[in-house]
């Protein structure tokens, strides 16, 4: 409890990449998704890339007590490290990278973005847990050491209790979940 909530990168091309291919390329295209975009978030779905480097270091790092990549969603993910640690969390929603790409994506498909960057998986970012006070120098040091950002999002709070999204108010907010292993 007290912990920083933070997220490497920017997510969201992963989600909005699967709902351009299940609606069509050709029919994303039609309504006014950008060929750069769209080319963007199809890469990104198809071939993801997990965060090696940027968990090595972060993993030698002091101060970080929590990590895992986010390939079932920050809203699924986030979950499995409060339930295993007995803690809950609260998340600024507007807080939440969203991948460029993936703004553009819903802006022209008619989707809130941040849908896919909270419950949308796949993007191999990595969602982690680290002391306040290190955040700053965490963030520093992995930009400097590998190019990737990293976001504070939120904190840890405890005892055991739920994970609450809040928007800029600081009012809760409901999210989609994200995927969820072995539900019917």
């Amino acid at each position: 409890a007290g912990d920083a909530l933070a997220v490497t990168g920017a997510l969201g091309r992963s989600a909005a990449g699967l709902h351009a291919l299940e609606m069509g390329a050709d029919q994303a295209r039609a309504n006014g998704l950008a060929p750069g975009p769209l080319a963007e978030i199809i890469a990104s779905h198809l071939r993801p890339r997990p965060r090696v480097a940027e968990g090595r270091w972060l993993g030698e790092a002091a101060g970080v007590h929590a990590m895992m990549d986010c390939s079932d969603g920050i809203a699924t993910d986030l979950e499995h490290i409060c339930r295993e640690s007995g803690v809950g969390a609260r998340v600024r929603l507007d807080g939440v990278p969203v991948a460029p790409a993936a703004r553009a994506a819903g802006h022209a498909l008619g989707v809130d973005p941040r849908e896919w960057a909270v419950g949308g998986g796949e993007d191999y970012e990595l969602l982690l847990t680290c002391e306040p006070e290190a955040a700053s120098r965490l963030a520093e040091g992995l930009v400097a050491a590998t190019g990737t950002p990293l976001t504070v999002i939120g904190r840890i709070e405890g005892p055991a209790g739920a994970v609450v999204f809040v928007d800029e108010s600081g009012r809760p907010v409901s999210v989609r979940s994200g995927y969820q292993h072995f539900q019917e």
